[in-house]
């Protein structure tokens, strides 16, 4: 498993991030995201190893006109 820290530079409210963490959730390959509730732009997100990930969940990011940023991975 891998774990990669996601910034996004975005103004997100509790309900969007909330929304957006059970998305990513769905997404294959995903284990687990964790969004620390005092941090409105960061989520955590484990996932299996793969090919081409954490590119794949920035790109799905970005097709939601979200400006995502890994901050360590």
């Amino acid at each position: 498993m891998h774990t990669v820290n996601i910034y996004f530079d975005d103004n997100l409210s509790t309900r969007e991030m909330v929304k957006l963490k059970r998305d990513i959730e769905a997404l294959p390959y995903i284990v687990d995201v964790e969004h620390p509730r005092h941090d409105a732009h960061n989520l955590t997100v484990e996932y299996e190893t793969h090919p081409g990930m954490p590119e794949m969940l920035l790109e799905e990011l970005r097709s939601r006109g979200l400006h995502p940023d890994i901050t360590s991975a």
